[in-house]
């Protein structure tokens, strides 16, 4: 379905299709995240490090996790997102370097 017929049928759409393809891979990435076993902790920060723009050392996710653009996302050291942590980024940067529960 094309962005004018979603627009048409009141669905969320978004006009530039650069940006959808952003959306798609994280969706793809975040699928992986989400669906892994949570024992496997070298495979979920594996997977984190692939997902997040730029992480610091001692990166910890705890999945389920949730985002827009997972590649916008800087964390520094020692970070730690517990289950069900949802981030709203836009298409900037954004740069954490807290504890996120």
């Amino acid at each position: 379905m094309d962005m004018k017929k979603r627009r048409d049928m009141q669905l969320l759409y978004v006009a530039d299709e650069a940006i959808m393809e952003e959306q798609s891979v994280c969706r793809k990435k975040l699928q992986k995240l989400n669906f892994m076993d949570r024992s496997d902790f070298d495979g979920v920060a594996e997977t984190v490090k692939d997902l997040f723009g730029k992480t610091g050392k001692d990166c910890t996710v705890n999945p389920p996790f949730y985002c827009d653009y997972g590649s916008h996302i800087e964390v520094g050291e020692n970070f730690f997102a517990n289950y069900n942590c949802l981030t709203k980024t836009s298409h900037t940067d954004m740069v954490w370097e807290v504890l996120v529960r």
